[in-house]
């Protein structure tokens, strides 16, 4: 009768499952999420929108806003890791080479940064060497994310993409653009769910209305000054519809809640590869210090050999386990 009650309680859960936490507390995370989603893409839109009633002061406080960022991108070292450096950011990082890994002579305890030291001399960009090694990082937090959060986004490269889509196109075209991929998924979830034709052809009929639904978002965000279209490469915009493949295929084959909360987990894995890509001091730390990234093996070793209870699962077992306890 006890083992009865207590496999009710638990229901089918195993220690080794992905899908077993709670509903609730991934309800909770979710909500979460899409609030902190919510206040970066709306705090930079309002605060770029003029009212009707002090156009002329907004305008003004936008173009001081715009000097003082001009200001600071031309104080750092590091500008656009998407773009080509400047010189003096690739002579920066060939000093801090010599001086603080002694790169002049090659031995044993400088070999990595050498040889970051070399493909630098050698044409290079260090942003791409920068993208290069912490592309692992990035890989080693949605994993981590997975089996010991316990929280999945929609697979692995999905999150790492975004991310550095978000570079490229900057945080606020990039939620514009994302939103309009997610809306035009919803709608064509409702609409092709129960059509009678096979999963392929649906994917296709989906990134058509993905197509319409970014081409719209982009001209009413041109029309309202909202975001610079001007300024948007056609490859990150390529990229979100190629992207969008993905979810449209997750929002067709799983259900409504699940899929949402798949796709919130996965803007938040984003948005923080985003920030460590834009991090100054950890892509400085990177090219200086390169063989650090060795220590994401053993990271990974750890967490693929971790078959106990994830964040969530302790959260939702936290009072079977206090009363198991006394």
């Amino acid at each position: 009768m006890a083992d009865t009650k207590v496999s009710k309680t638990f229901g089918d859960y195993t220690p080794w499952g992905f899908d077993s936490p709670s509903r609730h507390m991934k309800y909770i995370f979710s909500l979460a999420l899409l609030v902190i989603l919510a206040a970066s893409v709306l705090t930079p839109v309002f605060a770029q929108s003029p009212s009707s009633g002090s156009s002329q002061s907004a305008k003004a406080s936008i173009s001081a806003q715009q000097n003082t960022l001009q200001i600071k991108k031309n104080n750092q070292i590091f500008n656009d890791i998407t773009n080509p450096e400047q010189d003096r950011q690739r002579t920066a990082i060939l000093e801090a080479l010599k001086k603080q890994r002694h790169t002049n002579n090659l031995s044993l305890t400088n070999l990595a940064p050498f040889a970051i030291q070399y493909a630098v001399q050698a044409g290079v960009p260090t942003n791409t060497i920068d993208l290069i090694l912490l592309l692992p990082l990035l890989a080693t937090i949605v994993v981590a994310f997975r089996y010991i959060v316990g929280l999945s986004g929609i697979g692995l490269l999905v999150p790492i993409a975004l991310s550095i889509t978000l570079l490229a196109t900057g945080v606020t075209p990039g939620f514009i653009m994302l939103a309009a991929i997610i809306i035009a998924s919803l709608i064509s979830r409702f609409l092709l769910r129960r059509f009678p034709i096979m999963q392929m052809p649906k994917v296709a009929l989906s990134m058509l209305m993905v197509s319409i639904f970014l081409l719209i978002a982009l001209t009413i965000s041109s029309l309202y000054s909202i975001i610079d279209v001007r300024n948007l490469s056609i490859f990150p915009i390529l990229l979100f519809i190629l992207l969008s493949d993905r979810i449209v295929t997750i929002f067709l084959e799983r259900d409504f809640i699940e899929t949402v909360q798949t796709t919130i987990i996965t803007l938040f894995l984003a948005i923080l590869g985003f920030l460590l890509l834009t991090w100054g001091q950890l892509r400085f730390f990177t090219l200086i210090y390169p063989e650090s990234i060795l220590l994401l093996i053993p990271i990974n070793i750890m967490i693929g050999r971790y078959f106990g209870l994830r964040v969530t699962e302790y959260l939702k077992f936290e009072p079977i386990l206090r009363h198991g306890n006394k």
